[in-house]
């Protein structure tokens, strides 16, 4: 793919920008050369190295820093090669995202970088990095959910055969990235880290959330967040996702699905294996909207009474480190009223938990309230092994005089036949998905 330097000196420099046009291929250098190395927007050139060569051709962002002070559009990409070998950083401009940023037609958020087309590549090589700059977000935030206007790092958009790999996410705006209305997708071998550096928390830092899309693979990945590591939003079919290491995430979840009454959202085929999770609140689990509307929710957004369903799904080979709830399922998700909590129209059904091992922070190894409109079938633990913090210092339960695990459980419709599942209390509707004390 690469030629020789000494090559790009005969090939024509393109005006307007740090693009050398060489045949095919679009080199993008950035325009602190010419600034005595100050940071100058490179926004301009990025796009025209897109538009030269984003069809039958390959764009290398050469390695070097790139600052990107605007929000870049570039979908309807076609057998193109896409390289980043430096960093690029986003501004902090945070009044210009918040009123520039791309609508992405999902719980009201949006995205710097809308990326996406048909037969396309995007290689770190393990060098290649995303900077979000995004303490400035975390404080602006102050720990609040679902900002309008604050971006996600980078949206996967309306892509067929997109592959993805190498690259590494520092401190992203929002989430690291969203796979939406696309097929055929591989994300591999990716870092991602988001950190604060004071008291306001990373919240809403997801690696990924995947949105009607199907035959999805992510694989390879070690992520540092405070929010969920890898989430499946509805109408997702056929996601694969494994070895992925996450630490202080909100693990592993099936949604949440259902927030909106006049779009149903279906999920089925999803395998995750080979995952370690450390001090996280959760581990594998499920989350669906209550079946009536919640106004005001802890989401930052208004929703419930949606329909669908969730099935076919496998948690295998999970190993939990300190984990707050590792295993949970909720129909009530960030509703604040309990006397709409049991009241789900999404249906949850054949949904296994096999080799799930580890430490609980709490007595907590599981609570699973399905919604008593619709009981959930098929539910199944094989070789599930979880034991609390506390039994591992030798502490006992106040509550019961116990160091053993609890298994709360509600609307299993298997439960006493084929379930497997050792519950022994009843699992209430608005139980928390982080827990800070034993039962």
């Amino acid at each position: 793919m690469f030629r020789p330097l000494f090559l790009l000196t005969v090939a024509v420099r393109v005006a307007l920008g740090f693009v050398v046009n060489n045949g095919t291929s679009c080199y993008v250098f950035p325009e602190s050369i010419s600034h005595s190395g100050q940071p100058v927007d490179d926004t301009p050139s990025i796009l025209q190295a897109f538009d030269l060569c984003g069809i039958n051709g390959s764009v290398i962002l050469t390695n070097s820093t790139f600052y990107v002070d605007q929000v870049m559009n570039t979908t309807n990409l076609l057998n193109c090669d896409v390289s980043l070998l430096g960093e690029m950083i986003w501004s902090t401009n945070v009044p210009y995202w918040l009123s520039h940023s791309y609508d992405v037609v999902f719980q009201n958020l949006s995205t710097a970088w809308l990326f996406g087309g048909t037969n396309v590549t995007f290689k770190g090589y393990g060098q290649g990095r995303f900077n979000g700059q995004g303490q400035v977000w975390y404080d602006e935030n102050r720990n609040n959910s679902n900002q309008p206007g604050r971006p996600i790092a980078i949206t996967f958009y309306n892509s067929t055969n997109l592959f993805v790999d190498g690259l590494t996410w520092s401190q992203p705006q929002f989430w690291h990235s969203f796979i939406s209305h696309s097929n055929n997708v591989t994300v591999t071998n990716v870092h991602m880290n988001a950190t604060s550096d004071d008291g306001n928390i990373t919240v809403n830092t997801d690696g990924t959330d995947t949105w009607n899309s199907r035959d999805i693979k992510l694989q390879n990945w070690t992520v540092q967040n405070g929010d969920d590591c890898i989430a499946v939003k509805g109408n997702t079919t056929n996601l694969y996702v494994n070895n992925v290491t996450c630490y202080g995430s909100g693990g592993m979840p099936i949604g949440s699905v259902g927030q909106y009454p006049q779009k149903p959202d279906y999920v089925e085929n999803i395998l995750f294996e080979n995952i370690v999770l450390h001090d996280s609140s959760s581990a594998a689990w499920i989350k669906t909207w209550p079946g009536r509307n919640a106004p005001t929710t802890s989401n930052g957004d208004s929703g419930g009474g949606g329909s669908g369903y969730v099935k076919n799904v496998t948690f295998r080979n999970f190993d939990c480190i300190n984990v707050s709830q590792p295993i949970y399922v909720t129909q009530c998700i960030y509703a604040s009223d309990p006397s709409i909590c049991d009241t789900s129209l999404v249906q949850i059904s054949d949904i296994t938990w096999q080799n799930i091992s580890g430490t609980s922070s709490y007595d907590v190894a599981a609570s699973i309230h399905c919604s008593s409109s619709v009981p959930c079938p098929g539910l199944e633990f094989v070789d599930v092994n979880i034991t609390s913090v506390n039994a591992t210092r030798g502490l006992r339960d106040s509550n019961v005089g116990t160091v053993g695990e609890r298994y709360l459980c509600a609307n299993i419709v298997n439960e006493n036949t084929t379930s497997g599942i050792p519950c022994d209390g009843w699992a209430p509707s608005d139980f928390p998905q982080r827990l800070t004390m034993n039962y």
